[in-house]
């Protein structure tokens, strides 16, 4: 073969590697994440850890994740508490309202079981919805 044939053959090579680790590096990188805009019409509920106050409501999810967001310090490991409309303090955090009794708690009270199980009655829609899911029909 003739040597400036195995030059361009070479120089092909070359191209198409430099192409695909181009593509590679394009399509695993991470992307910009950001708030989906359907979090602006589900609400959540928040409650706050202050003993006097005690207060629960609802946000937007939206509201929280932007406030979290914002807010955020990776040596805590946890989300950063929001600010009480009630008694404005920084004690507010995520929680969840039982289907079951009603009861608004802290998302995760009960350590190294579902986030929604409810301390009162034990009832956790996440446990029920899963096992819904792998009920033989």
């Amino acid at each position: 073969m003739e040597e400036s044939a195995k030059k361009r053959i070479l120089l092909g090579i070359i191209v198409v590697c430099f192409v695909t680790a181009g593509a590679i590096t394009l399509l695993t990188r991470p992307r910009k994440g950001g708030i989906p805009e359907s979090f602006a019409t589900v609400m959540t509920w928040v409650k706050c850890r202050n003993p006097a106050c005690e207060a629960e409501y609802q946000i937007t999810k939206k509201q929280y994740f932007e406030y979290v967001e914002k807010h955020d310090d990776p040596s805590m490991g946890e989300a950063p508490p929001l600010i009480c409309k009630k008694c404005g303090e920084h004690s507010v955090h995520r929680a969840v309202k039982c289907e079951n009794c009603g009861l608004v708690f802290e998302m995760g009270t009960i350590r190294g079981d579902y986030q929604d199980r409810c301390p009162k009655c034990r009832h956790s829609k996440l446990e029920t919805n899963r096992q819904k899911a792998t009920a033989p029909d």
